[in-house]
């Protein structure tokens, strides 16, 4: 915190004493999350779902006590199905980077393999194997969950589904591998038979055929219309699923056999940039040499329960195997269709990213020049050497790290934050440069300032609500921001602090300025990002990489706080970019200020900000007093937060005069300056009143004043 360790991430660094290597050893505390991401939902869809379960549940425990003998019949049914699995083999991919359509597929350490990186939507996946199995009866394909895929997969579609197109296989005696012959497979059953579904509209890929999913024997049937898919909706999608493929005669080969396994994956959409993939995620192959072989129709966590004894099984782990065995019930038919019909009520939800820690962590590596395509020694987690040692009782992980990082003998962090804190405040912190406490900063302004400020901050336990008391209660920043000439020859920058701060806003608050004052501004607190109005050509080729979809906000969402507004990395949102918000490809702990003609014509022309001045001004003429005076007072104490001084209202009603008899005389329309959504106008009040108005209130919000902070 507070150093300028980027350098370091190519070379050692030029001017503080930390090396490359000290670069990586810090990078690995962090080297240890999944790229994860989970379903979430509003408060109102939780309540739904809440709702739904007690539902379910409720059935559940009528059946339960309408059948007294539920446990005796469920413990039968149990015996039944824990000794009728065949033994698997898994068949280990040959090759150490496999590469499919562009995206790879990383082996995990138990025969599965995992896709990542460039994701096609059009591929076919070749697997190569070998087995010692003399005779294979059947092929088993496990699609499995993982962090690192959407919503935990197991497929790489957005909903963290996919769709097998076609499997196909190939054999071969393993001492004569090249003499491979194709193998036709004839049934096929999984755990997850859906009935046949049309493609969502995202993975239209333009060819207009018509494209399904359904049970596992599409995935054999020769056509390419035809997948596999898994998608069982919402609340259920998201889990490891099975299927079991079934050759015309067993592939029997006394020296074992070559195997050659193609996945095609041919449901995605037409733009593999757009997120229109609907590939397998991680996936798992498996043969067999039983008899009779087919899908486990148990899901992965019933079986993992039935492995438990009954005397030790928990009761929330009981009610798993229930919830699964009552569907295996003949006469329950009916309590299952109205569940499942419960299912289908369940709500879409949305995707958010988290933070899930790996359980080992990842090997990290020192990368020569920073590229990830050169990585050279293995290094451990530690941290620099010319900084206070790591203590030997500290995990070295996360958590270890953040307590290094807050021990009192620590250089940088109570500093670092008390800097920041303060430059919130005063426009520029106590080290102008932030980020940077190193060497090549400036000096601290107030050094002895800097070192109190850090000590009080540790000494009372790190409470960012009383040092930001602390700094507004202070003599120090409550002076007024006025300056005299004396002053400013003396300390043109105010770096000794001899007046009160004075500065421009950030960007999200000058539009929050505008929509406040006007009264449109939505006090909403929470909920997912929201799509204020913006030139559509923005989202298209060439201004755009790919087509993005903006929908734009219709209703109050769109007058929300400027924080709420999503952002694409690629396309930042226009009226924030020209305010100087940062992009948000990395962090930003100072952001630049300037003052350019294009702020000044987003200001004036930018469609929210003029609406803000229609709103302004229809609410002075209905909420203030009929005088032009007290209405001139209200929109100054509205926008500005003091009192109009005479002279300024003289100005203000010279100019109200002069356009409302521009206006009434005809050079411009009433209804294009103040009235563009054809409202109806307040009682008493004119179009050239309420034109007359409007630019008045343009112009209020408009002065410097306004969007500096003073």
């Amino acid at each position: 915190l507070g150093l300028t360790i980027q350098c370091a991430q190519c070379h050692n660094h030029k001017f503080d004493p930390l090396t490359q290597e000290e670069y990586y050893r810090m990078f690995a505390f962090l080297n240890n999350a999944h790229e994860a991401n989970i379903a979430v939902y509003t408060p109102q869809e939780e309540m739904r779902r809440a709702e739904l379960f007690r539902r379910m549940s409720e059935i559940e425990a009528d059946l339960q006590h309408r059948h007294a003998d539920w446990a005796e019949r469920m413990a039968a049914w149990e015996s039944s199905v824990t000794a009728n699995q065949p033994d698997w083999t898994v068949l280990e991919p040959m090759g150490e980077e496999l590469v499919s359509g562009g995206q790879k597929l990383l082996p995990q350490g138990d025969g599965s393999l995992l896709a990542q990186g460039y994701a096609p939507t059009k591929h076919t996946a070749k697997i190569s194997s070998q087995t010692a199995l003399k005779s294979i009866t059947a092929f088993r394909l496990e699609l499995l969950t993982h962090p690192d895929l959407p919503l935990g997969g197991p497929g790489r579609s957005i909903l963290g589904t996919g769709a097998l197109t076609e499997l196909e296989v190939e054999a071969a005696p393993a001492d004569a591998p090249q003499k491979m012959a194709r193998i036709k497979l004839v049934t096929a059953n999984s755990d997850v038979d859906l009935p046949e579904a049309p493609l969502e509209a995202i993975f239209d890929d333009r060819s207009n055929k018509k494209r399904v999913t359904g049970p596992a024997a599409y995935a054999i049937d020769g056509k390419e219309e035809t997948a596999w898919g898994i998608n069982a909706g919402p609340g259920r999608r998201n889990l490891p699923r099975k299927a079991v493929f079934v050759p015309e005669k067993p592939i029997a080969y006394a020296s074992g056999a070559a195997l050659n396994i193609y996945l095609k994956q041919n449901h995605g959409g037409w733009n593999s940039d757009d997120n229109q993939n609907c590939n397998l995620g991680r996936f798992r192959l498996a043969v067999t040499d039983a008899a009779g072989a087919a899908a486990d129709p148990l899901p992965a966590a019933v079986r993992e329960i039935l492995s438990i004894p009954r005397e030790s099984r928990t009761s929330v782990q009981t009610a798993a195997v229930f919830r699964f065995w009552r569907t295996t019930v003949p006469e329950w038919r009916p309590e299952n269709e109205a569940i499942e019909a419960l299912w289908r009520e369940h709500p879409q939800g949305s995707s958010q990213l988290v933070l899930a820690e790996m359980a080992g962590g990842r090997e990290t590596h020192l990368l020569k020049r920073g590229d990830f395509l050169k990585p050279q020694q293995r290094v451990e987690p530690g941290v620099p050497g010319f900084l206070h040692s790591f203590a030997d009782d500290l995990p070295r992980d996360r958590l270890g790290f953040a307590r290094w990082l807050v021990d009192r003998r620590s250089t940088t962090t109570a500093r670092a934050i008390v800097n920041r804190v303060w430059q919130g405040y005063f426009g520029v912190g106590l080290v102008s440069t932030s980020e940077d406490l190193g060497s090549q900063s400036e000096a601290p302004s107030h050094p002895k300032l800097l070192d109190w400020l850090a000590v009080d901050f540790m000494d009372h336990g790190w409470r960012l609500k009383r040092l930001h008391r602390l700094i507004v209660e202070s003599a120090t920043y409550r002076q007024s921001s006025r300056i005299t000439p004396e002053l400013y020859a003396r300390d043109p920058y105010n770096r000794l602090l001899a007046r009160g701060p004075r500065f421009r806003v950030e960007a999200e608050v000058v539009r929050d300025i505008a929509l406040a004052a006007s009264g449109l501004l939505n006090p909403k607190l929470g909920g997912p990002s929201v799509f204020p109005p913006a030139p559509e050509f923005l989202f298209q080729p060439p201004a755009s990489y790919g087509p993005k979809i903006w929908k734009t906000a219709a209703d109050a969402d769109q007058y929300r706080r400027a924080v709420y507004t999503f952002r694409y990395r690629s396309v930042p949102y226009p009226m924030l970019q020209t305010f100087d918000a940062p992009n948000g490809d990395f962090s930003c702990v100072r952001r630049v200020r300037s003052n350019t003609p294009q702020q000044a014509l987003v200001a004036l022309n930018e469609p929210l900000f003029i609406e803000c001045a229609q709103a302004l001004a229809r609410r002075v003429l209905t909420e203030s007093e009929a005088s032009d005076e007290a209405r001139v007072d209200a929109l100054f104490r509205r926008c500005l937060g003091r009192r109009v001084s005479a002279a300024e209202r003289r100005e203000l009603l010279d100019l109200l005069a002069r356009e409302a008899k521009h206006i009434a005389d005809g050079w411009a329309n009433p209804k294009l300056i103040a009235n563009r959504k054809a409202e109806a106008l307040p009682a008493n009040v004119t179009p050239t009143q309420l034109a007359a108005w409007t630019v008045l209130s343009r112009v209020v919000l408009n002065l410097d004043e306004t969007i500096t902070k003073e």
